[in-house]
């Protein structure tokens, strides 16, 4: 089902200040910046190899990434895999009984591809995600 690890995800306090100290000590610069203001959220995201990592700073501390930075403080929200048919994979986990966030267990990026998301409170509170890619 997996073909590659299609992005990480690092919740931080401060996105521009994790911005710096990567440049400064690993000598990363972020292939872009982005303001999401609908989804409350400001993104540095860096590519290495096929992956993306991405930098994500909440902007509504009451949002799902809000609650989950307060709670757990920084570090990896999620690893998401990339899957040739984002559909049909979320199908097959629905017909398997697992608990998918999203209209048929589909949701948008920002970016414009589709995911499906696992409720964490049913997967062992882990927050996995498949991509489009």
């Amino acid at each position: 089902m997996f073909k590659f690890v299609h992005h990480v995800r690092y919740l931080v306090h401060d996105r521009d200040a994790m911005v710096e100290y990567l440049e400064k000590n690993f000598d990363m610069k972020p292939d872009r910046l982005q303001v999401y203001g609908q989804r409350g959220m400001k993104n540095a995201i860096y590519k290495v190899g096929p992956t993306n990592f991405e930098v994500t700073e909440p902007l509504d501390p009451d949002s799902v990434m809000g609650k989950y930075l307060k709670e757990y403080g920084p570090g990896v929200y999620h690893l998401a895999f990339g899957v040739d048919d984002i559909k049909k994979s979320a199908q097959d986990l629905l017909a398997k009984g697992v608990a998918l966030r999203g209209e048929n267990g589909l949701s948008q990026s920002a970016d414009g591809y589709y995911t499906a998301n696992t409720d964490p409170a049913a997967s062992l509170g882990v927050a996995f995600q498949l991509a489009q890619g």
